[in-house]
């Protein structure tokens, strides 16, 4: 059920408005942790996405390792390969991500709102 703000008295919006400023997610610290840890996720850890954060997490660390392990050894070119594979992988996945960063932030940012709008309705 959606609640309408402009339902709202205006202590109401005052205290929405200083919930939705401690709460709500920035786009420029998303934008910001994309350019910098995107292989690593971290703009999804920041939007909340632990699942798909924690995918992307592994699919970079591991083969990361595995790449390092084979250079330092001299380990099969198989394993070379399946972990180019997964980092370039890794690489196209942040880059389509960045697509719908912007997105996820305003739907996650609504979602923070209803519920700060709901606890606000039962009080």
């Amino acid at each position: 059920m959606q609640i309408e703000k402009k339902h709202l008295t205006l202590e109401e919006l005052a205290i929405l408005e200083s919930e939705m400023f401690k709460k709500s997610k920035s786009k420029d610290a998303a934008w910001g942790l994309w350019a910098g840890l995107s292989f690593f996720g971290a703009h999804r850890f920041y939007t909340e996405d632990y699942r798909i954060a924690s995918i992307m997490l592994s699919t970079t660390i591991f083969p990361l390792f595995l790449l390092i392990l084979v250079l330092a050894y001299s380990l099969s070119d198989g394993l070379l390969y399946f972990s180019l594979f997964f980092l370039i992988g890794s690489v196209i996945w942040s880059w389509i991500d960045a697509f719908f960063l912007n997105r996820r932030i305003e739907a996650l940012n609504d979602e923070i709102e209803q519920k700060i709008l709901v606890s606000i309705k039962k009080n």
